[in-house]
């Protein structure tokens, strides 16, 4: 073959040359191809997938309050928008999931990973990361699959991810409810020791004859009108001082009993907001919808063997070709390397 005119149908004649090598070659990888992907060489592997919806929202006091509501986020029905599978895909990956695995199977005696090699930590959780697959479905579902030599454990695997995710979130939602019930408490408990206070200092001025300002005052003042009607002037003296002391103190009172009503409001809503709190804390709900369980798959992952023959048969074709070219061409340097030799000695 000419270099000089080497194209494609020049290969195609070349490739046609050399047929038969190529035929024994690629039948030859072929077949070792399915030889070498055998139980013996290979062991199989085999995948386990369970598909979950994220729900709008798992917040049992939302939920339960959401009763006359037409909030459709608050609806227990409700499946999960971009956002909300964003965050249940981040818990899905995260290193709490895999230490779960990781404990539960032995995995790094199970990965035949050793402990004493520098790393192997990192070396463990590749692993396992390896085995893991979760992705979003076109359909905005997460698939949560995991690979594994034993059908049975690769479907359990996956399950135990689907229901750890209920464990680490209701966890973490807890933690938060547990944290606004303490503040809440707190706020309580201030709030009640102020009106008692307040409510104190009421009393006191009671015990002075000073109550309800706007209703006495005008007890005080009719009275008083009455006496200088009747020329009461001692009963009227008496009802000035009455008076003199309402003005003192009258206006302390009713600031005193605006901040009691005050106190009082804000007591009972944050009374309301501590047994909603208390629910999230201590109520705990699914935080997913499973739409697929795992089950143990009776057909293998991997290896394919059609894909791996094939990849074998045309790496091999692709292999001779090459060494082929390479041999002629050195040849062709060789022969053309006499050639000038044998002139230059004519």
């Amino acid at each position: 073959m000419d270099p000089n005119e080497f194209n494609s149908f020049s290969l195609i004649n070349y490739i046609w040359r050399w047929r038969k090598l190529f035929l024994i070659v690629c039948f030859a990888a072929g077949v070792l191809s399915i030889i070498f992907t055998t139980k013996t060489f290979i062991p199989p592997q085999f995948k386990a997938t369970t598909v979950i919806y994220a729900p709008r929202t798992n917040s049992v006091s939302k939920i339960l309050n959401n009763e006359h509501n037409a909030n459709e986020r608050l609806d227990i029905k409700a499946y999960a928008i971009e956002e909300e599978t964003e965050q249940m895909m981040e818990i899905l990956n995260s290193r709490e999931i895999k230490d779960m695995l990781i404990e539960k199977y032995d995995l790094a005696g199970y990965y035949g990973i050793n402990k004493n090699r520098k790393a192997w930590k990192d070396k463990l959780y590749e692993t396992v990361k390896g085995f893991m697959d979760i992705k979003r479905t076109q359909y905005g579902a997460i698939s949560i699959s995991m690979t594994d030599w034993k059908p049975e454990q690769a479907a359990q695997m996956a399950n135990d991810i689907a229901a750890e995710l209920d464990t680490i979130k209701n966890r973490i939602e807890s933690e938060r409810a547990l944290a606004a019930c303490k503040v809440l408490e707190m706020q309580i408990k201030e709030a009640e020791i102020q009106r008692q206070q307040v409510g104190d200092s009421l009393d006191a001025l009671a015990k002075n004859g000073v109550f309800i300002l706007d209703f006495q005052v005008d007890r005080v003042m009719q009275q008083y009108a009455i006496a200088l009607a009747q020329g009461n002037m001692a009963g009227a003296q008496r009802l000035q001082k009455e008076i003199e002391k309402l003005e003192k103190w009258g206006h302390i009172a009713n600031a005193l009993r605006r901040e009691q009503f005050y106190l009082s409001d804000q007591i009972a809503s944050a009374k309301i907001k501590l047994l909603n709190a208390q629910m999230d804390a201590y109520g705990t709900m699914p935080v997913k919808f499973v739409i697929q369980k795992a089950a143990a798959p009776d057909k293998k992952s991997y290896p394919k063997k059609i894909i791996f023959g094939l990849m074998s048969v045309i790496g091999t074709f692709i292999a001779t070709l090459m060494i082929l070219l390479f041999v002629d061409k050195i040849r062709r340097e060789i022969k053309v390397e006499r050639a000038n030799h044998t002139t230059k000695q004519e």
